[in-house]
């Protein structure tokens, strides 16, 4: 007896529908997370170096926008998973490849003290790592070449001041999430106008 299920001609396409859907959306959501989140690091980091510059008491007030991108995450997260029907290999991949990079960040911030000037280049290292696996599992050179480069301005950091470091930090971002960013959105719009 045949155990195997053939699909009608109307399954298949339906399968093949919900597939690109969820290629489409994994793309979206790379590029909220990476834009909102590029943006948020390179308004912190340039706006204190220039309030450490202008000689505020206390420039690193700029990061008070970390927490608010958590919550901006946690809730555009929240509405994104219950309206989701489909969950792709790859979406799993990343959310484990992603659970890794906030335990090693949190762990690197959390010994700032500690590590002091090494902290920005640790930082830039876990970064890079981040987008690498990112975009090789997309498939996206934009967000593997924005890895190299946070890992190259990780080594330029452990060569510079403080201040100086905040500038790489804001050009690290601009280059590995930022660019790809756009890139990712504008590549979603497109296989999405496609499928009209």
């Amino acid at each position: 007896m045949d155990t195997e299920k053939t699909l009608s001609q109307q399954e298949s396409f339906e399968i093949i529908q919900r597939m690109i859907s969820t290629a489409k959306n994994e793309m979206d959501n790379n590029s909220f997370y990476n834009l909102l989140w590029g943006w948020l690091v390179l308004a912190a980091s340039v706006g204190h170096y220039v309030l450490m510059k202008a000689g505020f008491e206390h420039p690193y007030i700029m990061w008070v926008l970390m927490p608010i991108g958590g919550v901006v995450t946690m809730i555009y997260a929240y509405r994104h998973e219950r309206h989701k029907k489909v969950r792709s290999y790859v979406e799993d991949l990343l959310n484990y490849v992603l659970i890794a990079f906030l335990v090693s960040l949190v762990m690197v911030l959390s010994f700032m003290s500690i590590l002091q000037l090494n902290t920005y280049p640790m930082v830039l290292i876990i970064y890079g790592i981040w987008l690498f696996v990112q975009g090789g599992a997309l498939r996206f050179k934009p967000l593997i070449i924005g890895g190299i480069i946070n890992w190259l301005c990780a080594i330029a950091s452990f060569f510079v001041l403080y201040d100086v470091q905040l500038l790489i930090l804001a050009f690290a971002v601009l280059a590995g999430y930022i660019i790809p960013g756009y890139m990712i959105s504008n590549r979603a719009r497109k296989s999405q106008n496609a499928m009209v």
